[in-house]
């Protein structure tokens, strides 16, 4: 068929004039394109431009509010808020300019390069998009320029900020008020305490003076008392169920734990939760009231002793059981404790009147030399209260308790100071005599150092606010309470955190047991599990107590939630930062992924693969390659969790593996070999090999070594190399039915076929032999000393080779023995020529003389023959 050269051009010029329409949409699409992706541009640009002045002004001001100097506790909290705000817009804004510069950098760049100098110019829109992508990238370099002078500034202001607050504390601390022990400070005592007592009065006329308010008092009161009838059932219930009570035996460590936790529970809970929630609800509300200050104060300051009385003896009777010596956890002797706990309760009650008076005189504006003179007195009442557990008899250590059994997580942890009676007794046979007796051991106490350092913080608190440093004295005081409050409440609770980390460990059954041996099988694990375990606990509550401790220091939540985010997000070190959040947010990936794995792989043992008919070789590689994966991608996940730059690494990989290729190339050689075990599975778990003259069974494939038991129970780990470039022995690779060759020697004289029918009786007559393939019965060779035959015979299982061999041998020795048939030992002939003509001289010489006795020597049999027929007879001899 021949096609016109007419229809040939109409098809052209067709073609042309699609061609055009389509490049002439383009053009027309391209423009509204570029429009559409310039106009979010334009706005970021102009939002930016709009925004660049507030945050100026905004720095302005807060510049000039930190020189003037004298902030404030709230006036400090929020200009931090507003500058972290600045800080998180300014980034927001920076990111933003910067992805507009890398993306218009990529447009930029797919223009390719300008023409050089006196080449031909460029078309007009090329030329034209060159230099709008220019103008763009110019001025998203000066929108990130700003955005980092923005950011820095405002950390200059933050750091000025924090530096003029610290250096406010220091002066206050260290500035000197009036002293409270001259003359002049008394003077002016009535008309202030007279200003005191006024404001104070004002106050409670203005809120018992209003029936609402009364009303509500009413009804604070009657919350309080259905809350405390409410919790006194529970904590006797707890009490008496799981308290501390008489039991013939001493109780386990984990008993007392147990015990102590609940009486900390029931002694503290239940009169806080009502001193709590009156002394909120009351703050609450005289808030709102007018010249409430003062009561707001008293409440706060009552409410704060009475919640360290309750807390302290209600932790130091839990935990020294004064009542029932047997169930203490604090190593006291029993008298010790039980006077120390009949003065905990005076000395509490001392320091929260302290307590309460700090409060009072801080928030009521107390004037100075009122102030100076209770705060004088405070300090006194708290040297004085801190005094009365100063006595050593109050600390004396109990005698060393009978060792406990730990659990695998580690609990109990040994006592500190427990010291162990290592004297060896006297001779039987040298008595003792009155200068050689030994004395009683003096008691131990313990504790002396920390009361030393607690003396020594309270008589210099009380000497500084004699001397008109009250604030000092107050801040010193203030701290060393708190961190003897904290710290021993967090103490009790951290024996209580790990003794449940044990239980959970330790529990036999239930779905925390499930969960805790598909995470972790092995006692070595939970061993680990549970060192880890409490070293987060430990973590945990530092963290607690620093949080209640810091704001001590004059540090606020702010500040504190900056320090964290500091520590969290790490330095830069030479390009890479190190950020410990990273870090654990990595390590948690890991643990999960890798527990998810190891859940896998049990799954699939238990529910999939247990299930189906399959060998134990496949099951080992399935589930050695599920884990592999998961480890793969563990590793993978947390390394992008930990932000490194992979492209960076590939190029150091890259660069090292040359070396790796000389230095490394056994072992990457191993971990192929390893590969291509696990997927041809030349050897599988359970296979019986011979490997360089070793021979045992595969008990372990990994990407390194193969772990091999020999029959005498010993490992050995053979590279995997030495599988893929040697030649190996594998007796059950695609069947485990194995032959048993047995050999067999009988003389010369036996009746051969008979031998050959007893052995093929015997060999059929065992239980284990199959019958197909049938045993054989060979006769190999004539031999040196007897015919040679050899039994084969067939067992299905290569297990069943020893016992059965073994059988075997001792049937075929019976049978022959009740046949008569012997088994001849190896015999060998020796000619000497020399010897045998002498011997023949000599005896044709005997011969000719007369009277001479005949040459004898010792045949075979054992029996004395003459010479000559030895002589005469040379057939093979015995060798003897």
């Amino acid at each position: 068929m021949q096609i016109s050269s007419a229809f040939r051009c109409r098809i052209g010029r067709l073609l042309a004039a699609l061609m055009l329409c389509g490049a002439l949409a383009a053009g027309a699409a391209a423009p509204s394109a570029l429009a559409q992706s310039a106009a979010p541009a334009a706005e970021a640009v102009a939002d930016f431009k709009t925004r660049l002045p507030q945050w100026q002004n905004a720095l302005e001001k807060a510049a000039n509010r930190i020189a003037g100097g004298d902030l404030a506790n709230t006036e400090y909290e929020t200009l931090r808020a507003d500058l972290a705000k600045i800080q998180h817009e300014v980034r927001e804004a920076g990111a933003a300019a910067s992805a507009a510069r890398d993306t218009a950098q990529r447009m930029l760049d797919a223009l390719g390069p300008p023409p050089a100098q006196g080449a031909p110019p460029e078309e007009a829109g090329i030329a034209a998009e060159r230099k709008r992508l220019s103008q763009t990238i110019g001025e998203a370099e000066g929108r990130t320029k700003q955005t980092e002078l923005i950011v820095t500034r405002a950390d200059i202001l933050l750091r000025t900020a924090a530096d003029q607050r610290m250096t406010q504390l220091t002066e206050l601390i260290v500035r000197r008020g009036p002293v409270p022990l001259l003359p002049a400070t008394w003077a002016a005592l009535p008309e202030q305490t007279a200003y005191v007592q006024e404001r104070i009065a004002r106050a409670f006329g203005i809120v018992m003076g209003d029936d609402e308010w009364r009303g509500r008092l009413y009804g604070l009161g009657a919350l309080a008392a259905v809350l405390f009838l409410v919790a006194w059932p529970v904590r006797r219930v707890l009490l008496r169920r799981y308290g501390h009570r008489d039991l013939e035996e001493r109780p386990s460590y984990r008993q007392r734990v147990v015990a102590m936790a609940v009486e900390a529970l029931a002694r503290c809970l239940v009169p806080l939760v009502p001193t709590l929630v009156l002394s909120g609800a009351l703050v609450g509300l005289l808030r709102d009231a007018a010249d409430a200050g003062p009561l707001t104060a008293l409440v706060v300051g009552v409410s704060g002793g009475l919640t360290a009385y309750f807390l302290v003896t209600g932790v130091a009777r839990a935990t020294l059981a004064p009542d029932h010596p047997s169930w203490q956890l604090a190593n006291l002797d029993p008298d010790s404790a039980r006077r120390l706990v009949r003065r905990v309760p005076l000395v509490m009650i001392g320091l929260a009147l302290a307590g309460t008076g700090i409060a009072l005189s801080e928030g009521m504006f107390t004037p100075p030399e009122l102030r100076s003179i209770t705060g004088f007195g405070t300090m006194a009442l708290i040297a004085v209260s801190l005094l009365f557990l100063y006595p050593d008899h109050l600390w004396l250590a109990a005698p060393p308790p009978e060792a406990e059994e730990t659990d695998d997580c580690g609990c109990p942890d040994p006592t500190p100071g427990a010291a162990v009676d290592v004297t060896l007794p006297p001779p039987a046979s040298a008595p003792a005599t009155e200068a050689e007796e030994v004395l009683p051991a003096r008691p131990r106490v313990v504790g002396l150092r920390l009361r030393l350092l607690i003396g020594a913080v309270a008589l210099a608190s009380l000497v500084a606010s004699g001397a008109g440093y009250l604030v000092g004295a107050i801040y010193a005081s203030k701290l060393m309470l708190t961190t003897l409050i904290i710290g021993g409440v967090l103490l009790v609770a951290r024996g209580v955190l790990r003794e449940l980390l044990c239980v959970l460990l330790e529990r036999g059954s239930g779905q925390v047991a499930e969960v805790r041996d598909i995470v972790i099988a092995t006692d070595r694990g939970r061993r680990m599990l549970g060192q880890a375990g409490r070293t987060v606990i430990d973590g945990l509550l530092l963290t607690v107590a620093a949080f209640f401790l810091l704001p001590l220091t004059g540090m606020t939540l702010s500040e504190m939630k900056g320090l964290a985010d500091g520590f969290l997000s790490g330095v830069t070190v030479g390009g890479v930062r190190i950020a410990p959040g990273d870090i654990m947010s990595a390590l948690m990936v890991l643990g999960v992924v890798v527990a998810v794995t190891r859940f896998i792989q049990r799954q699939l043992d238990e529910r999939i693969l247990g299930r189906v008919n399959m060998d134990d070789g496949v099951r080992n590689s399935i589930r050695m390659g599920v884990g592999y994966l998961g480890t793969t991608m563990a590793v993978l996940m947390s390394v992008g969790t930990l932000g490194l730059d992979l492209s960076s690494l590939a190029m150091i990989a890259s660069a090292l593996s040359v070396g790796i290729g000389f230095g490394l190339q056994n072992v990457v050689s191993n971990f192929i070999s390893g590969l291509i075990m696990l997927v041809e599975r030349p050897v599988k778990v359970g296979d019986w090999v011979v490997v360089n003259g070793l021979e045992g069974t595969v008990r372990r494939i990994s990407v390194r070594a193969t772990e091999i038991q020999t029959f005498q129970r010993a490992s050995v780990i053979i590279p995997n190399s030495e599988f893929i470039s040697k030649s190996v022995v594998n007796w059950t690779l695609k069947d485990k039915t194995t032959r048993i060759e047995i050999k067999v020697r009988i003389t010369y004289d036996t009746d051969a076929r008979h031998v050959y029918a007893l052995l093929l009786r015997i060999g059929y007559g065992h239980a284990q032999v199959l019958r197909n393939p049938e045993p054989v019965v060979m006769f190999r060779d004539f031999g040196p000393s007897g015919p040679e035959f050899e039994l084969r015979c067939f067992v299905a299982n290569t297990e069943h080779i020893i016992p059965v061999r073994n059988e075997l041998r001792l049937r075929i020795l019976e049978q022959f023995r009740e046949q008569g048939i012997q088994m001849p030992f190896d015999q060998q002939t020796v000619h000497m020529p020399k010897v045998e003509a002498m011997l023949e001289v000599l005896l044709a010489e005997r011969r000719a003389q007369s009277g001479v006795p005949e040459l004898q020597v010792v045949a075979d049999g054992g029996k004395v023959v003459p010479l000559a027929d030895t002589l005469i007879d040379r057939g093979p001899r015995t060798a003897t």
